[in-house]
């Protein structure tokens, strides 16, 4: 979790502000590969009208 700040700075960056899709954080230890974040999203798109 301490690297959430840089995390967050570059998540934000992807985003229209006031508009951030919603999102969990979980502090861990021991992820496979020694991988530091995950990284899980669902996305839709609306049909053409």
């Amino acid at each position: 979790m301490k690297e959430w700040p840089a995390f967050n700075n570059i998540y934000k960056s992807y985003f229209t502000e006031g508009k951030y899709p919603a999102r969990s954080a979980f502090g861990v230890n021991g992820m496979a590969f020694d991988a530091r974040v995950e990284v899980e999203c669902m996305a839709s798109k609306s049909p053409e009208a």
